[in-house]
């Protein structure tokens, strides 16, 4: 039943698109009113335990508490008038849930989320508190994602992948930009650290 879907055209595995220095400037300049340029502060503590300069970059003070809406928003950002007027769909279990729910409320831009029945509670609720028609499907993320895919065959929603979309990834890119203006005298090792489920 699964090869009836849709695929998603932003992420074919046989036709991968590039992310380019341009897409995240582009889109740096796009959400900045949109996003908060978080701070990006030494850690004194664990500077001096590991011998070097450490910084850690404050995601976490973005509305929604992640990275993620940066990606949502230049995503929401980049869609025709049709596909703002009809909606869009993404699977997710929470942060990138929450990023397009918010931003899809800023934009005035529909919002369907499917959650997989495991989502914590707080972040289905606060997608609801948003304005986003949450779904919750599936003991798992591919489930929650192939019914999510039937609603766009039904629906003709425009699907908007966490991970690997290209508009997303130059959206998240933006973190980037940011770290090399506000870190620029140093040398910089980039780690990112997150949890995925």
């Amino acid at each position: 039943m699964t090869d009836l879907l849709p695929t998603d055209p932003d992420c074919d595995p046989d036709h991968p698109k590039k992310t380019t220095f341009s897409d995240i400037s582009s889109a740096a300049f796009n959400i900045k009113n949109g996003v908060f340029r978080t701070p990006c502060n030494k850690s004194a503590n664990l500077s001096k335990m590991l011998n070097m300069d450490l910084f850690f970059k404050k995601e976490y003070l973005q509305v929604t508490g992640s990275f993620k809406e940066r990606g949502a928003r230049y995503a929401l950002s980049r869609l025709t008038k049709e596909e703002r007027e009809r909606g869009v769909i993404a699977a997710s279990a929470g942060n990138h849930a929450l990023a397009l729910s918010y931003h899809g409320q800023q934009l005035n831009i529909p919002v369907t989320v499917v959650m997989p029945v495991f989502a914590p509670l707080m972040k289905i609720g606060m997608c609801r508190s948003y304005g986003a028609t949450v779904v919750l499907k599936g003991d798992n993320i591919g489930k929650a994602k192939e019914h999510a895919m039937k609603l766009v065959q039904e629906k003709n929603y425009k699907y908007i992948n966490g991970y690997d979309a290209p508009d997303i990834i130059a959206g998240q890119g933006t973190i980037g930009l940011e770290i090399l203006e506000q870190v620029w005298r140093h040398s910089c090792r980039n780690i990112p650290i997150f949890k995925r489920i």
